[in-house]
C-alpha cells in the first residue's frame, strides 16, 4: 500500500542501476523521483521492507528501503534524503 509522500515527485523516464542484497545488478526504469525517494520498475520481485541499492550515473550508490510494491512498480525511500540543490541538479541531468 502506498504511503503518503512528504514532497511531490518529479516524473522521469530514464534508466538507472538497481541491486538487491546478494543479487546481480539490473537496469531499471526510474519513473519518478523526489528528495526522499523514487518509484522504479524492477525486472525482479521485491518485498516491502527490503533493502536495495540504486546507482544514478555520476553519483555514489544510494541506499534505500522498499516502502511499497504494486505489481511491477516499487516505491523506495532513501536512507538519506537529497539536499534540495543536489536534487534539482540530479533532476536536470536526468531530463526532468
Amino acid at each position: 500500500m502506498e504511503q503518503p509522500r512528504q514532497t511531490d515527485r518529479v516524473p522521469l523516464n530514464c534508466e538507472i542501476e538497481f541491486r538487491r542484497h546478494a543479487d546481480a545488478r539490473y537496469p531499471v526504469d526510474l519513473l519518478d523521483f523526489s528528495p526522499e525517494g523514487c518509484c522504479i520498475s524492477p525486472p525482479v520481485r521485491v518485498e516491502a521492507g527490503e533493502r536495495v541499492w540504486l546507482r544514478i550515473p555520476g553519483m555514489e550508490t544510494l541506499h534505500a528501503q522498499v516502502a511499497w510494491v504494486d505489481q511491477w512498480k516499487v516505491g523506495l525511500k532513501f536512507d538519506k534524503p537529497f539536499h534540495p540543490a543536489v536534487f534539482d541538479n540530479v533532476v536536470k541531468r536526468l531530463g526532468g
